[in-house]
């Protein structure tokens, strides 16, 4: 039985990332895909300002093989139209990947006037594909995050691709139950040596909260510090999501005051999965 491969390298694939937008209330990218297939007539479209709210180059790569494989059916005799294609590809959409939150959602978490932005990123490659998606969607951007992971990733490696990528204003490691328990949880205390650990060897300077510095500066007024520590990334085990979230927002908000700032959530599916479900309370 004759099965085509398909694939998003194929020679008569042209994929073009122009802009982004709002698309349904959300980001968007907008895309021009052309795919021209040696399959037979039925097996080449044009799209062009294709909205995709799935985000990011490797998303439009997902896109391309989707659409291949559609293209391969309808050579095949399936009635599927380019209209049809281009509905399925928009309409597109999957909780917890290089998802924003829409202005209510960050406000219903208690992050009003925050753009949140929400991965189950949890390996060296999805991080540096999570950190290309920011950097498509907003270059300028400035960052906190809030991670939590489970124990047998490689927290070192997760670590050390967003620390050498965009510049970090803070970084708050907490905790989340993995499948409903916590025997594969990794402490925030843990998580945090990692990103120490993760600092020094790439020679990056960060404000920990193991710092008599740190303590000094904290222990009294939380945002009158932040201004004081304005050019350090700041590394803090927090067992407490909400205060996670709460403390990286204020620090955000504090050194960005009319610049875009981006508050993630990220390091695995289940921090995410909590942060989706506070949505529905």
């Amino acid at each position: 039985m004759f099965s085509p491969i398909v694939s998003a390298s194929d020679a008569g694939v042209r994929t073009s990332i122009k802009g982004i937008g709002t698309f349904k209330g959300r980001p968007s990218q907008c895309c021009d895909l052309v795919i021209e297939l040696d399959h037979g007539s039925q097996s080449s479209i044009e799209l062009r300002d294709l909205n995709l709210s799935m985000l990011g180059t490797h998303q439009l790569q997902n896109a391309v093989t989707a659409t291949c494989a559609a293209l391969c059916l309808r050579n095949q005799g399936w009635r599927i139209s380019n209209g049809s294609i281009r509905a399925g590809l928009e309409n597109t959409f999957l909780p917890g990947r290089s998802q924003f939150l829409t202005s209510k959602e960050a406000e219903k978490l208690g992050l009003s006037g925050s753009t949140v932005l929400v991965d189950g990123a949890h390996t060296k490659d999805s991080a540096k594909a999570l950190l290309e998606t920011i950097q498509t969607t907003f270059p300028d951007s400035r960052l906190a995050i809030v991670v939590a992971m489970a124990s047998d990733k490689d927290h070192l490696a997760f670590a050390k691709e967003f620390l050498s990528g965009k510049q970090l204003e803070a970084v708050f490691l907490t905790e989340a139950d993995i499948a409903g328990g916590t025997s594969r949880t990794t402490s925030a205390t843990a998580l945090r040596d990692c990103w120490i650990q993760a600092s020094r060897e790439l020679g990056i300077e960060v404000l920990h909260d193991r710092m008599t510095r740190y303590r000094e500066l904290f222990d009294d007024n939380f945002i009158s510090s932040t201004r004081d520590s304005k050019h350090e990334t700041i590394v803090a085990a927090q067992n407490s999501l909400s205060d996670s979230l709460r403390f990286a927002n204020q620090i955000l908000r504090e050194r960005t005051r009319n610049e875009l700032g981006i508050l993630v959530v990220t390091g695995s599916l289940h921090i995410v999965s909590l942060v989706l479900a506070s949505l529905n309370r």
